[in-house]
């Protein structure tokens, strides 16, 4: 149940964040114009990030923990959560662009913790399906 919440929870907060973006007073890049730079640089690697595991995913692609198949191809091999890796830092990009104060915090007290534990409970997931095989990749990959 617990797993539902947070597979549910989780997403349905993205559209809240973008809502915050948009409403929530603005200061591109907090007045600084390397920061919008910055932004949307790290805003548009976290877009491609993102689509790019989603499509090494193919049907493996799903809202709950576990998979008919363990993906280790593409940036797979190098990053186990690439889609929540992708997903903070679009967030953490649009608001840096922005310059969005409310944001900003916004993405690190509820979309990064919460995108980190929804990770970790994959983790426990897929080790207990695909057992030793998961946990000699986790040892060769980054988050």
């Amino acid at each position: 149940m617990k797993e539902l919440a947070l597979n549910i929870l989780v997403p349905s907060l993205y559209p809240l964040g973008l809502l915050l973006l948009w409403l929530a007073p603005m200061d591109f890049g907090f007045g600084v114009r390397g920061v919008v730079i910055a932004g949307l640089i790290v805003g548009m690697t976290g877009m491609m990030i993102w689509i790019t595991s989603m499509v090494h995913l193919g049907k493996s692609l799903a809202v709950l923990p576990g998979s008919k198949q363990l993906v280790k191809q593409g940036i797979y091999r190098f990053v186990r959560h690439p889609i929540y890796l992708g997903i903070n830092l679009t967030f953490l990009g649009m608001n840096l662009c922005v310059g969005s104060v409310w944001g900003m915090a916004y993405v690190l007290v509820i979309i990064l913790p919460l995108n980190f534990i929804r990770a970790r409970l994959e983790d426990r997931a897929l080790e207990t399906q695909f057992g030793d095989d998961y946990k000699e990749w986790k040892k060769q990959t980054w988050f």
